[in-house]
């Protein structure tokens, strides 16, 4: 009985998943497709800027609802994970509040800062466009609470094909990174109404008040106050390599550090990301019921890893020339860094999806000391790069260093795993 009980709860993660990779899937041609268009029509310059934008937009996003939105996978009753969802959305919308008059008031100097007049210009879309996406991203845990991954895929599947509709419009037109820009805000804003609608129903159903509120902000106060400050300086020091590439050397060379680590990680999006969803929901469940969950990290690790096995060989030995010849004579630099690059993003592809563990386990305050190393040794790779004059150099210690700590971080959740089930079996 339980075994068969366990096949039918393996089926449906398995076409879980295949919902979710159906519709990533789609999203992923589009891109892919498109991509060798949008790379003859926008400059790595232009990329850069862009990239520096969306790195200030992944920075808001970690901080838009406090992480209180992983925290719809925890509890039992529908009505109190709802509470979350209403709790998140009122955070974004307050951040986002607070983004627009910072940026009102002090766009002269982010821009002095940025030495760049048009990032000044563009930082007034910033709000919007936070509002749009932190939205989303609260929507979208609701819906994997609830398993609906067929909005979750139909979503991503709309919002990728009217950026790339709008990206290509205005590249033709030679709105030059102002297109980039404005197809991510359009998108995001229209992939929110689209949200919104769907969601009214579930918004009517659910009572409201705000003791209530206040009682799950409370009661999952850990989210925030341990694993907002881990998460916040994760992200901020990935997207430092943006920042210090823009700082010490040039728009260029970001654009094509962006544009590289944007090809690498498709397949991320299209596998890593869809497994790591469901993987998460099955993961709370399973912790919850007092299962094992070590076997389902060990049979997602083999699975990625032989999948991304052989793309790593191809792109660390002809990373350059397949660059080159996809996507233009201009992104013979990207292909460069994407020989090494490509190595790092191997393991990001296996490693990531099972990352959840941890939150699951509730070992946010280890995640928060590795976000910690991590924060002192990215910018201190790329300095190296640009110290020897050679921003290559800071790119390869960078990629070696990242190796390193996701390797430690999977050592520490193998033994917190495992230290869990067997408490479970005892």
């Amino acid at each position: 009985m339980k075994s068969a009980l366990e096949n039918i709860r393996q089926s449906q993660f398995v076409k879980n998943v295949s919902v979710l990779a159906t519709g990533t899937l789609i999203v992923q041609v589009i891109t892919t497709l498109l991509s060798p268009v949008l790379s003859r029509l926008y400059s790595p310059e232009d990329y850069g800027l862009f990239a520096v934008f969306t790195s200030l937009l992944n920075i808001l996003t970690v901080i838009g609802s406090l992480r209180y939105e992983l925290a719809m996978l925890i509890p039992k009753k529908t009505r109190e994970a709802a509470l979350i969802l209403k709790l998140s959305l009122y955070l974004v919308l307050i951040i986002s509040v607070i983004v627009f008059l910072i940026t009102l008031i002090f766009n002269r100097q982010f821009a002095g800062i940025s030495g760049s007049e048009s990032l000044g210009f563009h930082l007034y879309f910033l709000a919007p466009v936070f509002l749009a996406a932190g939205s989303v991203q609260a929507f979208t845990y609701w819906y994997n609470r609830n398993k609906i991954y067929s909005l979750i895929s139909g979503v991503r599947i709309f919002q990728s094909s009217v950026n790339s509709a709008f990206s290509i419009t205005l590249g033709f037109l030679k709105f030059h990174s102002s297109g980039l820009i404005f197809s991510l805000v359009v998108s995001n804003i229209l992939s929110l109404i689209f949200l919104i609608k769907k969601s009214a129903l579930n918004f009517k159903s659910c009572s409201f008040d705000f003791k209530a509120l206040k009682s799950v902000a409370v009661k999952y106060r850990e989210f925030p106050l341990l694993g907002l400050p881990g998460a916040l300086l994760d992200t901020v020091s990935i997207n430092s390599v943006i920042f210090l590439l823009s700082y010490f050397f040039s728009e260029a060379v970001t654009g094509s550090y962006s544009f590289a680590y944007r090809m690498l990680t498709l397949p991320s999006v299209l596998i890593s990301a869809s497994i790591g969803q469901v993987l998460f929901q099955k993961l709370s469940e399973s912790y919850s019921n007092k299962e094992i969950i070590f076997t389902h990290i060990l049979k997602t690790w083999k699975f990625l890893f032989l999948a991304g096995l052989i793309p790593l060989l191809i792109l660390m030995f002809s990373g350059e020339e397949i660059f080159r010849f996809v996507f233009g004579e201009k992104w013979s630099e990207a292909g460069k860094i994407s020989e090494y690059l490509c190595i790092l993003t191997f393991f990001m592809f296996i490693s990531s999806p099972t990352s959840s563990a941890m939150i699951v386990l509730r070992k946010q305050k280890f995640m928060f000391w590795n976000s910690l190393a991590v924060f002192i040794y990215r910018p201190l790779a790329l300095y190296y790069g640009y110290a020897s004059g050679n921003f290559m150099n800071g790119i390869i210690l960078f990629v070696i260093l990242e190796v390193i700590q996701i390797l430690f971080f999977n050592f520490i959740l193998v033994r917190n795993t495992l230290i869990s089930d067997r408490g479970i079996k005892s």
